[in-house]
């Protein structure tokens, strides 16, 4: 009788036969999943390398780079040297470019990768800046984002090969089959493809193959393979069914973690209109800048004008100095006058750095303050439209605010607003969202009951693949033991798990109740304060209005009085000097005042706009997705009615369409006056869409007039001609034509 050294190495012997074969089909299984996995894989070649392998070229770099920063610069941070007052008085300085606002508009959305902020956010606070990749990032969200969610039911392909060599020793025989001494070559092949359902089931497809080789003396074969194929199905019956909770929540949730397809959506679609906020405000303040600039450039010229004539009157007196004991305080009173308004000038030229007119500095939209200069408020326009600070040239607006009165509808507004504001609908996507999750927290009250059905098919051989059978019907091999169909099993089968108490699963419903309760206090509150805003907006557009109207009378008085001052010198009546010099003064207060009017008037009518939620289409503008084609503009009639102040003026305005130049802008075609109405009337030309007068739905336009009283003479060559007919054809040059030469 053999001993058992030798029993044991002759089945070493049969056995490692017996282990090629199987290590044969062990290599086949490795590289076909193997080749799964890189077929399945969308990384390139030297992504591969760089991911998997040991290829540290790239990271190396990225590290040098961390423990040695040297920021990277870009060609478009380099600016030309800056503008000055210097620059500007000493003659050096000729190029002006005048721009409409439809240009700033066009030039500052072909600039617009980042969304610009007033206020320097994107160097204190890079994060909160919306950009145009911000709507691409919650899309594409791997967490929070709709393929994030739909990647929770994507089929889920598992594979494992685990090979095993024992080798033992046993007290007791019987446990080891009928040997002391078990020795067993075990391979086992597993394969599965699992699928989530929209209603919460769970379907698997299950294959297992084990090869197994021992000495064990009771085996029918020295060696053998065992193939199972099984099909498994869950189904949640309350907790976790259904396909609204599957669709809200997602498979797999948990209380107060909701990531589901709808909820998904709704995240991205408040994500765009955040998006939308960004480029309303941004839009807003563009439009601000430019009046600010416009105001800055008016304000530089009436005060240049005061200047010189401070000093033609400075001249005077000191060539008249020596003459009478009076003459010396008249002298130097005008002297103090020049240089009082030439400081002003060069404040008005350089500026300070403080705020300007932008968004929720007292009005949503911005109230304006047109303080910061010409040369400030140009790079504060600069920065936002996204120009160098400085390219060897000086923006300058062309476009004038406009004249017309605007009339609006309230209940037209106001339930525009309601229905237009951004805002609102976003808060309107928080409360349905809100809404989805206390359904989802509704369901976790239910216990978790499963049905499980299982279904299994096994074979069992001495080989995996063959034909024939062994020992009489004992088929040869495990799949064609299978394929028979001989040896099949099932289950089915329920499963519950109830949490005592239900305490999470109340706190979660508690939770979204609170949560809902207090997203529709805050639609409700952001309702009325959206109303209030448009009042008040509404409010400031008439303001505006009426005040262009007193500062126009208000500027030919004091015209009128330096005028008649000025005939009484030349007859040889010599008035005080400080009645002229005062004069003067007001005369460039009543100025500042009425283009300060104007302008302001220009942002309110933009802020009504603003408060309605209607700021793009005002400005002939679109949000359009990848992929989406923009709507035509639709051009529609409309007319005027009679002026609110005195019902004797009817003018029509209607859309002009057909060449691009004329598509989107207002004008006048009829202006008429009843007989007898010593009335001066103002008007406005080619108005743009984008700046100024179009009426949108609820509005009407009226023209304003000025009652003239029956001494008034005509207009002099010097009044602000600008504030009617001549603002659109004077030379806008007469701005700076004077800036390059005072001294």
């Amino acid at each position: 009788m053999p001993t058992y050294p030798e029993r044991h190495t002759r089945l070493k012997q049969y056995l490692s036969s017996k282990k090629s074969r199987a290590a044969s089909l062990f290599r086949t299984v490795v590289l076909a999943v193997s080749s799964a996995g890189i077929i399945g894989c969308a990384s390139s070649p030297d992504v591969w390398d760089k991911t998997v392998c040991n290829d540290t070229c790239e990271i190396d770099q990225i590290s040098a780079t961390v423990d040695n920063p040297v920021p990277e610069i870009y060609p478009t941070s380099y600016s030309g040297p800056p503008v000055t007052a210097e620059t500007l008085t000493s003659g050096e300085f000729e190029n002006f470019r005048d721009i409409p606002l439809e240009e700033v508009f066009r030039i500052a959305l072909e600039n617009s990768t980042v969304i610009r902020e007033l206020g320097g956010v994107v160097l204190i606070n890079p994060d909160t800046v919306k950009t145009r990749f911000s709507s691409a990032l919650a899309e594409s969200d791997p967490r929070f984002g709709m393929e994030a969610a739909l990647s929770a039911f994507d089929a889920q392909f598992t594979a494992s090969a685990m090979l095993s060599d024992n080798d033992r020793l046993f007290n007791n025989s019987f446990f080891a089959g009928g040997t002391s001494a078990f020795v067993q070559d075990l391979h086992e092949y597993d394969v599965g493809l699992t699928k989530r359902s929209a209603t919460g089931s769970q379907i698997s497809l299950r294959n297992r193959t084990v090869y197994d080789a021992n000495n064990a003396p009771a085996n029918n074969f020295p060696s053998y393979w065992e193939s199972i194929i099984e099909a498994e199905v869950r189904q949640p019956l309350l907790q976790g069914a259904g396909l609204e909770f599957n669709r809200i929540a997602g498979p797999g949730s948990v209380p107060g973690i909701y990531n589901g397809l709808l909820i998904a959506k709704v995240t991205t679609d408040i994500d765009y209109h955040e998006f939308q906020l960004a480029v309303r405000d941004f839009l807003s303040n563009v439009e601000n800048a430019y009046w600010d600039l416009y105001f800055g450039y008016r304000l530089l010229d009436a005060q240049k004008k005061g200047m010189e004539e401070a000093l033609r009157v400075w001249n005077i007196k000191k060539a008249t100095a020596g003459v009478g004991i009076d003459k010396a305080p008249e002298e130097a009173l005008a002297r103090q006058q020049y240089f009082e308004f030439k400081s002003d000038v060069e404040d008005s030229l350089s500026g300070r750095l403080i705020q300007g007119t932008q968004t929720r500095n007292g009005s949503g939209g911005g109230t304006l303050h047109g303080q910061g200069g010409v040369l400030a408020a140009e790079r504060r326009l600069r920065l936002l439209i996204g120009l160098p600070a400085a390219d060897g040239n000086l923006l300058r607006p062309n476009d004038e605010p406009p004249l017309a009165e605007v009339q609006f509808d309230w209940a037209t507004i106001s339930q525009e607003a309601l229905t237009q504001r951004i805002e609102l609908r976003k808060q309107q996507l928080v409360v349905k969202k809100s809404e989805m999750e206390l359904l989802a927290a509704e369901n976790f009250l239910n216990p978790r009951l499963d049905a499980v059905a299982r279904y299994r098919v096994r074979g069992l051989g001495d080989d995996l693949f063959s034909g024939g059978y062994n020992r009489g019907d004992t088929p040869a091999s495990s799949f064609g033991n299978m394929m028979t169909g001989d040896h099949q099993e099932y289950m089915l089968g329920f499963e519950l798990e109830v949490p005592l108490g239900y305490r999470q699963g109340h706190a979660a419903v508690d939770n979204a109740e609170f949560r809902v309760a207090r997203a529709r206090a805050i639609f409700k509150e952001q309702q009325r304060d959206v109303i209030s805003n448009l009042s008040g907006a509404v409010a400031e557009a008439v303001r505006a209005r009426r005040s262009i109207t007193n500062a126009m009378n208000q500027y030919l008085a004091a015209k009128e009085y330096l005028d008649a001052l000025e005939r009484r010198q030349r007859e040889g009546l010599n008035d005080p000097v400080d009645l002229i010099l005062d004069a003067q003064t007001r005369v460039v207060d009543a100025e500042i005042r009425l283009f300060r009017t104007r302008s302001e008037y220009a942002v309110a009518l933009k802020n009504v706009q603003f408060e309605k939620g209607t700021l793009l289409t005002y400005a002939n503008l679109q949000m359009v997705t990848y992929g989406q084609e923009p709507a035509p503009a639709e051009l529609e009639q409309i007319d005027s009615v009679p002026l609110s102040i005195d019902e004797d003026v009817t003018s029509t305005f209607e859309r002009t369409p057909g060449s691009d130049e004329d598509a989107g802008q207002s004008k006048i075609i009829q202006v008429s006056a009843n007989e007898g109405s010593p009335a001066t009337i103002l008007t406005a030309e080619h108005h743009d869409v984008s700046g100024s007068v179009a009426p949108a739905v609820g509005e009407q336009v009226v023209l304003m007039k000025r009652e003239a009283s029956p001494t008034e003479a005509e207009p002099s060559a010097s009044t602000p001609e600008s504030a009617g007919q001549a603002a659109s054809t004077a030379p806008r040059q007469s701005f700076i034509s004077r800036l390059t030469n005072w001294k």
